[in-house]
C-alpha cells in the first residue's frame, strides 16, 4: 500500500461532479429524503437544481448547506453555537469531535461555517457506511473523505500512516479544516472518550516530535449536545444486547436506518461548542518519556475539555436524578418537563420490550435494565461534567 496515494480515500474533485450528479439523480432515494427536506419540490425541480451543479463548493454552498439547515430547522428546537468566533477564517482547523449522530454531527458544524462565510471542513466517514452507492456519491460530494474499517491486520499500519498523512497534507499544505469523530463509532452510551489509537494514528504523519507534530494539526475538540435522541431506543437495543449476550448482530441495513432516523426525528434544543485550542496542554507531553504516556495524558485533558463544555439540558439532569432516586439538579427543570420525560421513558421501554425476543433478552429484570441504560445515556454527561469540574478545582488548589 502506498501511504501517500489517497486516490481510494479523497473527496470528489470539481471535475469529478457531473457524474456524479448524473448516477444521484438516477436513484430513487434521493427523491425520497428531497421529499422530506422539501416535500413542495416537484421531481423536475429537483433535477433542473442538481443539474446545474458544477463545482463542490457550489452543491454544499446551494444543496447540502440550505437542505441540512432545513433539517435543523424541522427536527430541532433550536440550533445554538459556542466559540465559533474564536475561530479564524484563513486558518485550517482538526476538529477532534464527540459522535452522537452518523450525518449531523458535522454537517451541522458546515451549516454554521457557511453561515459565517468559513471555509467548511472535509469530514472523516467509515467506509462501513459506505455500502450504498449514492451515499457514496453523496458523501464525497459533501466533502467526506473515507476512514477504511474492513482491513486485515497486514493492512492495518499502512493504512493509519495513510490516512494520518491525508489529514496532515490537507490541514498543513492544503489549509483545509477536518471533521474527525474522537473514536471508532458513536457513543452510544452517552459517554464520550477519546480513543488513544487516535490520536496515535495523527502522529503517524510527523517527522518531529509527538508535541510539535500535534501542535500543527491545530486541534480544536468539539462537542455536540442533543436535548433528545432520536436513535436512543436503537442504542439502548444494542447496549443490553452487548451487555446480556456478549454480541450484538447488526442488520444489514441497520446504520442506514440510524442514519434516516437520526435526521427525520425530533432532537429538541442542539448546541456546538468549539472547546479551547489544546496547545498548551500539548507543551507540557514534553515532561513525559513514555509515547503512550503521553498520548493517555492528553486524551483524558481532551475528555475533560469535552466534559466541561458540553452543553446540559433539562433532559440530562432529569436522567441524572432519576438514576440516582435524589433531586440534585431539580433547578434545572420544572415538574412539567419531569413528568413528560418520565413518561417518555415509560414509552421508550415499552418499545423495547416490543423486541425483547428478537433480542434475545430474559424477561425477568428487563425494563428495569431498559429504564436504567436509557437514563444512563442522557445521565453520563451530568455525571462526567461534575468529574470534569471538580479535577479542574483540584489542579487550581
Amino acid at each position: 500500500m502506498d501511504i501517500h496515494d489517497f486516490e481510494n480515500i479523497r473527496p470528489f474533485r470539481d471535475d469529478e461532479v457531473e457524474a456524479a450528479i448524473e448516477r444521484i439523480l438516477k436513484e430513487p432515494l434521493l427523491y425520497d429524503v428531497m421529499a422530506f427536506i422539501y416535500p413542495s419540490l416537484s421531481r423536475v425541480d429537483i433535477l433542473e437544481m442538481m443539474s446545474e451543479i458544477k463545482t463542490v463548493k457550489q452543491f454544499q454552498a446551494e444543496i447540502t448547506g440550505p437542505c441540512f439547515k432545513e433539517v435543523a430547522q424541522k427536527t430541532t428546537s433550536g440550533l445554538t453555537f459556542t466559540n465559533m468566533n474564536e475561530l479564524e477564517k484563513d486558518q485550517a482547523y482538526l476538529f477532534l469531535s464527540n459522535h452522537r449522530d452518523i450525518i449531523l454531527d458535522s454537517a451541522l458544524l458546515n451549516v454554521s461555517l457557511l453561515e459565517k462565510g468559513y471555509n467548511t471542513t472535509q469530514i472523516a466517514i467509515g467506509s462501513n457506511l459506505l455500502k450504498n452507492s449514492i451515499i457514496s456519491d453523496l458523501v464525497r460530494l459533501n466533502k467526506n473523505f473515507i476512514v477504511n474499517r474492513d482491513i486485515n491486520p497486514r493492512d492495518l499500519l499502512p493504512a493509519s500512516q495513510r490516512l494520518s498523512n491525508y489529514i496532515r497534507k490537507t490541514i498543513e499544505t492544503d489549509n483545509i479544516s477536518i471533521w474527525i469523530a474522537h473514536k471508532e463509532g458513536r457513543s452510544k452510551d452517552g459517554d464520550d472518550r477519546t480513543a488513544s489509537g487516535l490520536l496515535k494514528m495523527l502522529t503517524l504523519s510527523g517527522d518531529e516530535s509527538i508535541e510539535i507534530s500535534l501542535k500543527k494539526l491545530n486541534i480544536r475538540p468539539m462537542v455536540v449536545s442533543y436535548e433528545n435522541d432520536p436513535c436512543d431506543i436503537m442504542k439502548a437495543a444494542e447496549i443490553m444486547s452487548m451487555r446480556v449476550n456478549g454480541s450484538y448482530e447488526k442488520h444489514p441495513l441497520e446504520d442506514y436506518k440510524s442514519m434516516t432516523v437520526g435526521l427525520k426525528g425530533h432532537k429538541g434544543n442542539v448546541n456546538i461548542t468549539v472547546c479551547p485550542p489544546i496547545t498548551d496542554k500539548i507543551d507540557e507531553l514534553v515532561r513525559i518519556e513514555n509515547k503512550n504516556d503521553k498520548i493517555k495524558e492528553l486524551a483524558v485533558h481532551i475528555d475533560q475539555e469535552m466534559h466541561k463544555h458540553f452543553k446540559l439540558w433539562p433532559s440530562n439532569y432529569m436522567a441524572y436524578d432519576l438514576l440516582h432516586g435524589g433531586r440534585e439538579f431539580s433547578n434545572e427543570y420544572n415538574p412539567i418537563q419531569r413528568i413528560a420525560f418520565r413518561r417518555y421513558m415509560t414509552q421508550a421501554v415499552l418499545k423495547l420490550l416490543v423486541v425483547r425476543k428478537k433480542l434475545k433478552l430474559p424477561r425477568e429484570g428487563f425494563q428495569k435494565m431498559a429504564r436504567e441504560v436509557l437514563l444512563q445515556m442522557y445521565a453520563f454527561p451530568v455525571q462526567n461534567w461534575k468529574e470534569a469540574m471538580a479535577e479542574t478545582e483540584e489542579s487550581i488548589f
